[in-house]
């Protein structure tokens, strides 16, 4: 066998290392091709821009957008939210804005003062009733069926405001909301004279005529799967309701004992914007960003 010289080994190492370098920027060259990556089933650059552009249209400019543009990826066919943000977690004020879903993507309208729970906002699963906190979460308009068969999804002490995401209930002597927890009225509405509605967790609703002029149901912890409503479950939630301001001598709106409530003009504009299939995403806006 003959014995190459240093110098010869050096120019064949040169060689072979041209010779990969370019196969690598051939092969390189190969995988931009459209025909080759659609070949073996792997997307071009291109087409994955495009694709993620169709997937996600037009990108949030703000908090409520952001929230919105969240709940409608985790909730198909979603083309409203109601978005109530504090500003933290023990906040009694916020805002309101309904979201619409449009061509342009989400559009919030005008921010609404809000009041909630008197010991602010809390993450549903965290609560429990009494504890005086607004639930915290995405949640549908509630549907309840009263003592009498009737089903609804608003409820008032005055006329329908011209309410058409739901059935409105006038409310009627007898009708009494069980907030009493591991009770079997506990989260339904019961018939109780108002005598035998009373409290302190239990609501006698043809008493409350100023904050339940007109209302509708935030669907937390609510019918047909209440926990709370027999021996040992956890009563996380009940009678949460976006409602109507309550005002102290002063004629200050006041917190709520765990809802949502607005003043009377901004109410009634909000019920009658609410549409089928409308969601509710309530909370500290941070929080609600990354959990919407």
């Amino acid at each position: 066998m003959r014995t190459s010289t240093p110098a010869v080994r050096t120019v064949r190492a040169a060689v072979v290392a041209t010779l990969l370098a370019t196969a690598w920027v051939g092969a390189a060259q190969a995988l931009q091709s459209p025909r080759l990556l659609a070949a073996v089933g792997v997307p071009s650059a291109a087409s994955v821009s495009q694709s993620a552009q169709r997937t996600t249209g037009p990108q949030p400019a703000t908090t409520c957008q952001q929230i919105a543009f969240n709940v409608g990826l985790h909730h198909a066919g979603t083309t409203q939210v109601v978005v109530v943000l504090t500003s933290s977690s023990t906040a009694t004020s916020g805002t309101l804005q309904v979201a619409d879903l449009g061509p342009q993507g989400w559009v919030c309208g005008a921010a609404m003062p809000a009041r909630v729970g008197k010991h602010g906002v809390r993450p549903l699963i965290d609560r429990r009733s009494g504890d005086g906190t607004t639930p915290a979460g995405v949640f549908p308009l509630g549907r309840m069926t009263a003592w009498d068969g009737q089903q609804f999804s608003f409820f008032g002490n005055s006329a329908d405001p011209g309410v058409a995401a739901g059935p409105y209930r006038r409310v009627r002597s007898g009708d009494c909301f069980g907030a009493t927890p591991n009770n079997a009225d506990y989260g339904h509405l019961v018939y109780r004279t108002a005598a035998n509605c009373p409290g302190p967790d239990d609501e006698y609703l043809p008493a409350v005529t100023g904050a339940y002029e007109h209302a509708a149901l935030i669907g937390a912890n609510m019918e047909p799967n209440v926990s709370g409503d027999a021996p040992g479950e956890v009563p996380y939630a009940a009678a949460i309701f976006l409602h109507r301001h309550s005002y102290d001598a002063n004629g200050n709106s006041k917190p709520t004992a765990g809802c949502v409530s607005l003043a009377h003009a901004n109410l009634v504009s909000v019920l009658r914007a609410m549409r089928p299939g409308v969601l509710f995403a309530i909370g500290e806006s941070t929080w609600l960003v990354a959990d919407s």
